[in-house]
């Protein structure tokens, strides 16, 4: 019998290729953990012109990623072509309120044309928490930790898809004291202040003040150092603005990427196995480690230079306004319904056509019924109509609603709505007898018959 044959080259070659299979495993999930950590807190660093995905591609990667079960499989929302994640930051055991959000960011991303839109939500926004009422959002995952520990951002997704009536598919969920432990087990961070400044009502864990400054230079930081100097807001020198503040969460996290992803760190399997275990502790997410790097070669796609960046803000034209209950800080939506902002996430990639949807209607009380004309635009704002005007009509002797288009038929399926809605009549043309003040695409004159408008849902 012939001896067998041994091809010591294709030996060698396997154990070459089982060492590659076994060292990218190794790193899989902590490299998951930097990639969800570098995301909560600035998604453009994951987009960064010398490029995260092309790092992790030199470590190979992407060819552990290739061997995970359901690497072809779609991302929840990808069927419909837009696939939306909430991130979240927290201070964490040891931080005031630890379970109050602290970063609030929706990423929604449109795989067809490789676009993002990055949208930051106010903490201090009010809105309707399901069996807790009317609170700020960032309560919303302190009441989910409250019913479960672990649930706070399953329960956080939950309520703001209901109230920005949005799919949320992914959250994530990262804290400060992760923040910190990560740059002090990768030994500190080098970074290059541009500004030297200095705070002096920098928040301390037990609700006072303390002064932090930093000197203009090269510097290498400690996790406690990175933070201040991340989430500094009072700052000397032109350093107390929000771009300010975000441009030096860049340095660090850019810092922090290059750092974790040096050759140094992955010849340390100490680093390597503290990294795991500060996964596990630190994240809280639904996203498993397949979708996370499907994730991440979709926006090796995306042209960082066309992120749509979307805020929800207080000024003129935008849809919320400030006040100050008990002496707390709260903003709520202009129309008391969170029907703009609704309209402004569903489609933050077509905003043309947001405006060629949204529905104008100016609303006359046809009746001596005190109220109804204001009752009327609450209930249709809930619906999603923009009230150009509220007011008492010429003449107040109608029994029935009346309805005048003003589009000459072109939004027919908007007037059919409210027809329904409003159990009302179409007459054509507008009489003469009836002023306008404003240019909507609709005039409703109140009838008798809508006494019972209020009950609209």
């Amino acid at each position: 019998m012939e001896a067998p044959k041994i091809n010591f080259l294709s030996h060698q070659k396997n154990k070459a290729e089982e060492k590659k299979r076994i060292f990218p495993k190794i790193l899989f999930y902590p490299l998951t953990f930097i990639i969800l950590f570098i995301l909560i807190f600035s998604f453009q660093v994951i987009l960064s012109g010398d490029s995260f995905i092309g790092s992790l591609e030199k470590i190979n990667i992407f060819n552990y990623y290739s061997l995970i079960p359901g690497q072809d499989k779609m991302l929840r929302g990808e069927d419909q072509d837009r696939i939306n994640i909430l991130l979240l930051g927290i201070g964490g055991e040891g931080h005031p309120g630890a379970n109050l959000t602290d970063t609030i960011i929706l990423v929604s991303i449109k795989p067809s044309t490789n676009q993002v839109a990055l949208t930051s939500i106010p903490r201090d926004l009010s809105i309707p928490i399901p069996g807790y009422g009317w609170h700020k959002i960032n309560y919303a995952n302190h009441f989910g930790e409250l019913q479960a520990s672990g649930q706070g951002p399953e329960f956080a997704a939950e309520v703001i898809s209901k109230v920005f009536d949005l799919p949320i598919d992914y959250y994530a969920r990262v804290d400060f004291a992760g923040f910190i432990k990560v740059i002090d087990e990768l030994g500190g961070v080098k970074i290059n202040v541009d500004n030297a400044f200095t705070d002096y009502e920098f928040p301390t864990d037990d609700y006072g003040f303390q002064t932090v400054s930093f000197k203009q230079g090269w510097q290498k930081m400690d996790g406690q150092t990175a933070l201040n100097f991340a989430r500094s807001r009072h700052g000397n020198n032109k350093e107390s603005s929000d771009f300010a503040r975000s441009k030096r969460q860049q340095k660090v996290l850019q810092a922090i990427k290059d750092e974790a992803l040096s050759f140094t760190t992955f010849l340390s399997y100490r680093k390597i196995t503290t990294l795991l275990d500060f996964y596990k502790d630190h994240v809280n997410t639904n996203l498993q480690p397949w979708e996370i790097f499907k994730l991440a070669k979709i926006a090796k796609k995306i042209d960082k230079t066309k992120i749509k960046n979307l805020v929800l803000e207080n000024g003129p034209d935008d849809p919320l306004y400030a006040t100050n209950i008990n002496g707390a800080y709260l903003l709520f939506p202009k129309d008391m319904s969170f029907s703009r902002i609704q309209q402004m996430f569903k489609y933050v990639f077509d905003p043309e056509k947001e405006a060629e949807e949204k529905v104008t209607v100016e609303i006359q009380n046809g009746t001596k019924i005190e109220g109804l004309a204001y009752r009327t635009s609450v209930d249709l704002k809930k619906l999603g109509y923009e009230v150009t005007k509220y007011s008492n009509a010429q003449k107040q002797d109608f029994q029935q609603t009346i309805i005048y288009d003003l589009t000459n038929g072109q939004k027919n399926e908007a007037l059919q709505n409210l027809k329904t809605k409003l159990n009302a009549t179409l007459e054509f043309p507008k009489p003469d007898w009836l002023s306008i003040d404003t240019n909507p695409d609709f005039i409703i004159i109140l009838g008798q018959n809508q006494d019972s408008l209020t009950k609209l849902k």
